[in-house]
């Protein structure tokens, strides 16, 4: 279960950085009517409360049968107000000469976006994506409500009734085992990529 959880948590969480770097692509790159209100009305929601949330999104996961299964546990963070400020904030560094040569060759969007836009930007990207997960893997509340049989639970829900289950007993010696667990797929990215992410955070500070 654990792997399982691991590895639909890395999945779906790239897919929320591949929208929110396209989103942000398009509003730090295009001019269009509305622009900075979109943009406005983007980060507004970030002073929204998780909690107002969870009965919006509960009855738009039951309507196309995204209750207790992992797709309907990550699917808040496919793409999220954050993730597309960062992105628009890093991509406007990328020379706009840059993008003008690739369109005169006859280059697309997709194209420019994809071979000069994300290698630009690969230590924002790989930033965001890491606390994408890590916010996924770490989340509480909704998995609780969206999942309802035992094999389904995340590893936070299912430590917190394993732990209550277990309390009589006083088996911690089970719990500490599976929170060493939770925390060691974690450490082991932040090995792989402690490089892209002190760069991204450090470019985030010149930011």
């Amino acid at each position: 279960m654990v792997y399982q959880q691991y590895d639909d948590c890395l999945t779906y969480d790239i897919d929320g950085c591949f929208f929110d770097t396209l989103a942000g692509y398009i509003l730090a790159k295009f001019s269009f009517r509305g622009k900075s209100l979109i943009f406005i009305l983007i980060l507004s929601t970030l002073m929204v409360p998780t909690e107002m949330l969870i009965i919006p999104w509960y009855l738009l996961g039951n309507s196309v049968g995204w209750v207790d299964n992992y797709i309907g546990v990550l699917f808040p963070t496919f793409i999220t107000a954050f993730g597309i400020f960062l992105m628009k904030q890093f991509m406007e560094i990328v020379p706009q000469d840059l993008l003008d040569a690739a369109r005169i060759d006859g280059m697309g969007e997709f194209g420019i976006w994809f071979t000069i836009v994300l290698p630009q930007v690969r230590a924002a990207i790989v930033t965001l994506c890491l606390l994408t997960f890590l916010n996924s893997w770490n989340a509480y509340i909704w998995p609780l409500i969206v999942t309802m049989t035992p094999e389904n639970y995340t590893i936070p829900v299912g430590l917190a009734f394993f732990s209550s289950e277990t309390s009589t007993n006083s088996n911690w010696v089970q719990v500490m085992t599976g929170a060493w667990i939770s925390v060691l797929p974690l450490i082991l990215l932040f090995l792989i990529f402690q490089k892209h992410i002190i760069k991204g955070i450090a470019l985030s500070g010149m930011k």
